[in-house]
């Protein structure tokens, strides 16, 4: 941990000096909103007891302190002093803009180099926090991971889920077992070929992360086929950067009819942070829904998305497996796209959503 050398309070702001020689400014403000007393930082929750807004914008030291680990400030305007722990402003020491991105970096992959298949055994996932945070953490390098061993029921399945989060409501109901019988609204309800896409194009907030486990399967074909979104939006940018900006400004709409519904959202194929940070891949050619832009930004658009599509299934860049009962898939929904091959037989799953803030969450507190 970094340590004060030197201090300067100066009329708008406190200037420090750390041990490595790099030079801080905080305002005075800052510094009385940020806080560790009880009446400005609840001690349990985190949340903020102050009422910001009522702080007197002038707001200035009297005198500062360096004491036990602590910046001790008396205030001008104010009473009480305030104290803020000496490590709890070294993660603040230079102006940068504001990142929630989980400490795990992504693992750009292809057909090749996949292999081993990244997986955890069910029995680590569900018996210490190492285990769940191992698996997470494959999941959140490479956009998938499998949790073998898994016990072939529904309710094992449904511990495993829940070991991670609680399970996302949708229109296919929460933890959830199908079948080739079209008794929801998609092609995932049947038995035909499933190229590779993202779920949730209609909603506004795409499911995060989706498990499935084949519980039974009698017959042929149905590989499961994962790629990686963010190694496909790397070879687009590299090869045609044209396409990788039309992808990243159009918005494209999705829509599910069905079941008593017609949702429908927008969002394009690569969204990206306000650093710049791709942090959603989002794709379905079978849900698009009709749109009409100009004509030259409409060919641009099917020229762009047509390159991605082929990216995305090529085998090159593709994982393929048939999945068989005992393994369960954790996949990103935001990161990974996910497909499956035409089967015949009979072929049951289970599975169920979750929330990518509830993921990243798991991963936060394991780090």
């Amino acid at each position: 941990m970094a340590t004060i050398t030197a201090f300067d309070a100066q009329p708008a702001f406190l200037s420090v000096t750390w041990d490595d020689g790099v030079e801080s400014t905080y305002p005075w403000i800052w510094l009385r909103d940020h806080a560790h007393d009880e009446a400005t930082l609840h001690p349990v929750t985190q949340q903020r007891n102050l009422h910001t807004a009522s702080v007197d914008p002038n707001i200035a030291a009297a005198s500062v302190d360096v004491e036990h680990g602590d910046v001790r400030i008396a205030w001008n305007s104010e009473p009480e002093p305030s104290l803020l722990p000496v490590d709890f402003l070294e993660k603040f020491r230079a102006p940068v803009p504001t990142s929630v991105r989980v400490p795990v970096q992504p693992v750009l992959w292809d057909a090749e180099s996949i292999v081993p298949t990244p997986s955890t055994p069910y029995d680590d996932i569900m018996g210490s926090d190492e285990g769940l945070t191992d698996w997470l953490t494959k999941v959140a390098q490479y956009g998938f991971a499998l949790a073998t061993g898994t016990p072939v029921t529904r309710e094992a399945t449904e511990a495993l889920v829940r070991r991670v989060a609680y399970v996302r409501e949708s229109i296919f109901g929460g933890f959830w077992e199908f079948t080739a019988d079209l008794s929801k609204a998609d092609t995932a309800y049947t038995n035909i070929e499933l190229l590779a896409h993202t779920d949730g194009t209609y909603s506004h907030d795409a499911p995060g992360l989706q498990l499935l486990h084949c519980l039974y399967f009698e017959g042929t074909g149905g590989d499961s086929t994962m790629a990686d979104g963010f190694r496909v939006a790397a070879e687009l940018k590299k090869s045609a950067p044209q396409h990788y900006e039309t992808l990243s400004r159009v918005m494209i709409p999705g829509q599910y009819v069905g079941d008593g519904s017609h949702l429908m959202s927008a969002r394009p194929v690569l969204r990206h942070d306000h650093n710049g940070d791709l942090v959603q891949v989002s794709f379905n050619n079978a849900d698009r829904a009709p749109f009409l832009l100009p004509h030259d930004e409409m060919i641009a658009f099917y020229d762009a998305i047509r390159a991605f599509d082929l990216l995305a299934n090529d085998r090159r860049l593709q994982w393929r497996h048939v999945l068989e009962p005992g393994e369960a898939m954790l996949f990103d929904n935001w990161h990974a796209l996910h497909g499956r091959a035409a089967y015949t037989g009979v072929r049951k799953l289970c599975g169920a959503y979750l929330n990518h803030e509830d993921f990243e969450s798991r991963l936060r507190m394991a780090s």
